[in-house]
């Protein structure tokens, strides 16, 4: 962190203490204030300390929780806290804080302030590598390729990185509720959509429909409205599980939900703080609604694709696939290695696209489990993330050249995608 107090070469006259002091007493604003530290971890820089006009600034990286930020302050000899008691304290920035210090009985108050700056994105301390064996792209984005081991595997993986703080950076869901045929490829969603410097396959499909949220332009184009069979009982049982959907909203930040719309008329979307609690071999869980399984916020994002499971959630990795029915059933094979997409988001305003190969295309190479993407999502720093459709269907093309092999040999037919332009 770097600090700096601003010196003076004035004093201020007076300053007389609420009590009363009938002007005799000084308080001489030259560094009543020596220093202050931030404790935690919130990427902090340039703190200023102004004695004469009796503030404290600070710049913190966008996206940083300033509603729990310590402090610590070193005072003058002499110079005591008035409010708050204590030298190390927890302020909430979003209520405009400030402290009140005193000398020879004569108070000051010091307001907090706070500007955010947005911090660089490096995942090379991870072992990441810029590849720009993909031509030309836009300042705002970067590729980046991962060859190594992770979690005793190998590992061949790529990441795509947007500056979405920049405006000239944009986010789409391509593709469509259904297809008639010929349903496309990846590199046919590329060539019909005036070519996106980033395309990944997206959420999943079944005989040309798309199974999940697909929101463009805050069109909705198919409804959430997920439903499984599993046997119950000796007996095929329908359930409705909140599967994990990612979107934009619309202030131009990016989150990851539990989703339902339980009217496929109104199209209304639920988001919730938790998962239905579904389970194989239990009673369905109740339909969802605005009340179940947590009361519902509506949701209305400007671009969103629903897949899952919710990978990270607040910045910790979320172990409820169970719950959103992904088991052995659903052939996401959540604790096997397969090849795996994703989309990650830092609350500093990045957004990641993520593929692996698998499946031995390069020998060696399984892929990766669900933990595992979450694992290294988390390692550079994402605070949101979902799973996407994987296997066969990963694909991730910059400037229209394929990244990883599919693991089919040639690229699957898919519903839907997502797009950086």
């Amino acid at each position: 962190m770097k600090k700096k107090i601003v010196p003076f070469f004035v004093f201020l006259m007076a300053f007389i203490s609420s009590c009363g002091n009938g002007g005799n007493d000084q308080l001489s604003v030259d560094q009543l204030i020596l220093d202050v530290q931030v404790k935690n971890n919130l990427n902090a820089q340039n703190i200023v300390i102004d004695n004469f006009a009796h503030f404290i600034s600070f710049d913190f990286g966008k996206g940083a929780d300033i509603s729990n930020v310590e402090l610590e302050f070193t005072l003058a000899e002499g110079v005591t806290m008035v409010s708050p008691k204590t030298l190390d304290t927890t302020f909430n920035f979003n209520e405009s804080p400030s402290i009140t210090v005193k000398s020879n009985n004569v108070e000051a108050n010091y307001k907090l302030k706070f500007n955010y700056y947005i911090p660089d994105f490096d995942p090379s301390e991870k072992g990441w590598v810029q590849d720009n064996s993909f031509g030309t792209l836009p300042e705002y984005l970067t590729v980046y390729k991962y060859s190594g081991n992770f979690d005793g595997k190998s590992v061949k993986a790529y990441i795509a990185v947007a500056d979405m703080n920049d405006a000239n950076a944009r986010f789409s869901v391509l593709g469509e509720a259904h297809y008639n045929a010929p349903t496309p490829t990846p590199i046919q969603f590329y060539q019909n959509n005036s070519q996106p410097k980033i395309v990944m396959n997206g959420g999943y499909f079944w005989d040309g429909y798309s199974l999940g949220l697909l929101i463009r332009g805050g069109n909705t184009i198919n409804v959430d409205q997920p439903m499984v069979y599993r046997t119950y009982n000796g007996a095929s049982t329908i359930y409705y599980p909140t599967t994990g959907v990612i979107g934009q909203n619309a202030d131009g930040s990016f989150s990851a939900n539990w989703c339902y719309s339980p009217d496929a008329n109104t199209k209304t979307i639920y988001t919730y703080t938790s998962p239905s609690p579904n389970k194989v071999n239990e009673a369905p869980q109740q339909f969802p609604s605005a009340t179940f399984p947590t009361v519902g916020t509506v949701w209305a994002p400007k671009e969103a694709i629903g897949a899952g499971p919710i990978l990270i959630k607040g910045g910790v990795y979320k172990n409820l696939w169970e719950n959103e029915m992904f088991d052995s059933a659903s052939g996401i094979g959540a604790t096997s290695t397969n090849p795996r997409s994703a989309i990650g988001y830092l609350s500093s305003g990045y957004l990641v696209f993520f593929v692996c190969e698998g499946r031995n295309k390069t020998p060696l190479t399984p892929g990766l489990t669900l933990q595992n993407v979450a694992d290294m999502l988390l390692e550079i720093g994402c605070t949101e993330a979902i799973n996407l459709d994987g296997g066969g269907s990963s694909c991730m093309l910059v400037n229209g050249n394929e990244t990883i092999i599919p693991s089919d040999g040639s690229q699957r037919k898919i519903t839907n995608a997502v797009a950086i332009y």
